[in-house]
């Protein structure tokens, strides 16, 4: 009897559902316009018909009365050169001001982070609740977007506070020095003043009607000297 061999199993069921397909390569972000850069330019474009559209015939002979009765051909023929050199001057401008700006670029970058945001939400989905941003208090959303600033002015306060702390210190001890240097001086004014009380206290009568004639001579040879 020969022998066979036995074929190899199948994988796993939840290995072939567990399996993630390759990811898609990203798209181009310079070259081919994405969704938001062709809205753009259907946008323009459209805008650019419209201007177009009211600049009618009727209403470019309505400037010109005189030439539009005798020659309204060669009106009919200057509003056609006129339109179409119109329309090939906005959309000359819009396009390089696109191409300088890197519109087109930046868009597309934008229409990934979009795409990227919403593969990644819909892998979230059954890991945990995802809370929409528009469901939040406006409490929640301003206090979020104003953390970082609130933060550096608290940095910045709390340095100031230490700064202005210091700085009250030593205020603090030169206001006390000074008090010190006060009362220092004034108990050396108070002890001069007892010293003149008990000098006078201790000078007899005659001593003192002498020292007012003294002191009233000095007083009367100075002013004699001044005149």
């Amino acid at each position: 009897m020969a022998e066979t061999t036995a074929a190899p199993p199948p994988p796993p069921a939840d290995e072939t559902r567990t399996r993630s397909p390759s990811p898609l390569p990203p798209p181009p972000t310079a070259l081919t316009p994405g969704p938001r850069a062709t809205a753009l330019h259907k946008l323009y474009s459209d805008a650019i018909a419209h201007v177009l559209k009211t600049c009618s015939l009727a209403n470019f002979s309505a400037c010109f009365p005189t030439p539009s009765r005798h020659v309204p051909e060669a009106m009919r023929q200057l509003h056609e050169q006129f339109t179409a050199k119109l329309g090939e001057q906005l959309g000359g401008c819009f396009e390089e001001l696109v191409e300088e700006r890197g519109v087109v670029g930046r868009l597309n970058e934008l229409d990934g982070l979009v795409e990227e945001a919403r593969r990644r939400r819909a892998r979230g989905v059954g890991e945990g609740e995802v809370v929409a941003p528009h469901t939040l208090p406006p409490s929640q959303l301003y206090l979020s977007h104003l953390a970082p600033q609130l933060q550096q002015y608290s940095s910045e306060i709390s340095t100031r506070q230490s700064d202005v702390s210091s700085e009250n210190v030593e205020v603090l001890a030169r206001v006390q020095r000074q008090r010190g240097e006060i009362a220092g001086l004034m108990a050396g004014l108070e002890s001069a003043v007892k010293d003149l009380d008990e000098s006078v206290r201790a000078m007899r009568p005659e001593e003192m009607e002498g020292l007012r004639e003294e002191v009233g001579g000095v007083f009367e040879g100075g002013m004699g000297m001044q005149g």
